[in-house]
């Protein structure tokens, strides 16, 4: 059920209108009965695997609780549900990969028959649940969640239909403390009507049509031209922005409505004047799980300076092999680790003194577009991963053409296109950002939406061809 579908206005509009209007009591139970719609819409199959996924982590937890309150240890029951939640997420998306890298590594023949002897789909959101549960776990073996969790509110919490597919990736602070005391007024609920209708914007306006100019790119990339290779590279940045931060913003703006706050995911990430800043705006749930469940038990910036960035480097290739099962998604985590790794080191090199000086004249838009055409190019990567077994040869064709500044070949359909849709994206990568335009636009929002509502509808019908999947959910 795609946010950008009617089966999910439906979904959603009922919901709204019957929670508004029945006991607190009662709105528990309703948000619980449209988020198993909701899930069970995709796959009513692994539906149940899902819930029984959360019923062995509640007993876990309860588990858990328990010995925390006899003063036991419970470092045993924590690494048992870690490891089981790890092994159910190996099992549905690494099993191919690992089967498959067995075979190409040792031309084990019987490793490619047992794997051809399986059929393995992947679960809606497994990787997103996954890192939730585990999350869930770490926080209350800490300490940081106190009190126990209602088997309602522990199923709501993981269940909660907005962020169920993509995130944002919640943690027990962000959520749980709101679910007995969902708020609304004028402005929260105008609030999320401009993140749903900014979230479609992005996502049908710019995401989906960026995505058929420059598929061809990626099925033959020998045949085309540098100035085509260079410029689906920035058109594919734009798109993965727009298309995540635009169900971001639909989740948020949907978590708005029915009077809960969830964490933002992105934070003008395309301002970002270094990769250190880059990463606290890009993915910032995922960045901060990543960080905080990872990179600091594996030692984080304890220690020589060299652990510390092989601890970095590690959590960025484990970062990207969440992702997906392919090599290259670990190449596009080792590529921006590589860059962590260099950043850092210049600037502890250079007593940590930024490598371009404040001084110098439009430094900072200099640094913004270093950052933005390198992080760019790490969407080689990540789009070619799309052909599988091929993909790093795609990698090497993309970045020859590229590099080698080859004006022979084909140019790419539309591609004057991508810079009118960059620049809108780069628009809303501020929007995003800037504190002063949304309290420079507040005093005329009652003006605003009625408008943005006519426009969205009408650039819907233009552009809109039904709703495409988002990325993500292949995650």
């Amino acid at each position: 059920m795609l946010f950008n579908s009617i089966p999910y206005l439906i979904l959603f509009a009922l919901t709204y209108i019957i929670y508004w209007n029945i006991p607190q009591k009662g709105r528990k139970t309703l948000l619980l009965t449209s988020s198993v719609i909701f899930y069970g819409y995709f796959s009513f199959t692994f539906l149940f695997h899902f819930l029984a996924v959360i019923l062995v982590n509640y007993w876990f937890s309860e588990r858990i609780f328990k010995k925390k309150e006899e003063g036991k240890s419970d470092k045993l029951l924590l690494t048992t549900i870690v490891a089981l939640n790890v092994a159910n997420l190996a099992f549905f998306k690494y099993f191919y990969f690992v089967t498959g890298s067995v075979y190409s590594i040792t031309g084990w023949t019987q490793a490619k028959a047992f794997t051809e002897s399986w059929s393995i789909f992947l679960p809606l959101a497994i990787s997103f649940y996954t890192f939730q549960v585990i999350a869930l776990q770490v926080d209350i073996h800490r300490g940081i969640l106190k009190d126990k969790i209602s088997f309602q509110d522990y199923f709501l919490f993981i269940l909660f239909f907005p962020q169920l597919i993509a995130g944002p990736i919640m943690r027990s602070d962000n959520f749980i403390p709101q679910i007995d005391h969902p708020e609304i007024d004028s402005d929260r609920m105008k609030k999320g009507l401009f993140l749903l209708m900014g979230g479609l914007f992005k996502k049908v306006v710019i995401a989906e049509n960026i995505a058929p100019i420059i598929a061809p790119i990626y099925m033959d990339p020998g045949k085309y031209d540098s100035f085509s290779l260079l410029f689906a590279n920035l058109g594919f940045a734009m798109q993965v922005y727009c298309d995540f931060s635009g169900y971001t913003d639909m989740a948020r703006g949907s978590a708005n409505l029915l009077g809960y706050e969830i964490p933002e995911n992105f934070k003008g990430p395309f301002l970002a004047q270094s990769f250190r800043d880059l990463w606290s705006r890009w993915h910032i749930t995922l960045s901060s799980w990543l960080r905080d469940y990872l990179y600091i038990p594996l030692g984080g910036s304890q220690g020589t300076v060299f652990r510390s960035n092989l601890n970095m480097f590690i959590t960025m290739c484990l970062g990207g092999l969440w992702h997906g099962a392919n090599w290259a998604f670990v190449a596009w985590g080792a590529y921006l680790g590589a860059f962590l790794w260099i950043e850092r080191s210049l600037y502890l090199a250079r007593g940590k003194k930024k490598l371009l000086p404040d001084s110098l004249p439009f430094v900072g838009l200099i640094r913004t577009i270093c950052v933005f055409f390198i992080f760019s190019f790490s969407g080689v990567f990540f789009r070619a991963a799309a052909r599988g077994d091929e993909s790093m040869n795609v990698v090497y064709e993309v970045f020859k053409g590229i590099l080698t500044f080859r004006n022979v070949g084909d140019t790419l359909d539309r591609v004057n296109e991508l810079p009118m849709f960059v620049v809108i994206g780069l628009f809303f990568n501020w929007l995003q950002y800037s504190d002063v335009a949304y309290s420079k636009l507040k005093p005329y929002q009652n003006y605003l939406l009625p408008a943005f509502a006519v426009v969205m509808l009408l650039l819907m019908g233009i552009f809109g061809d039904g709703g495409q999947d988002f990325i993500y959910f292949q995650f």
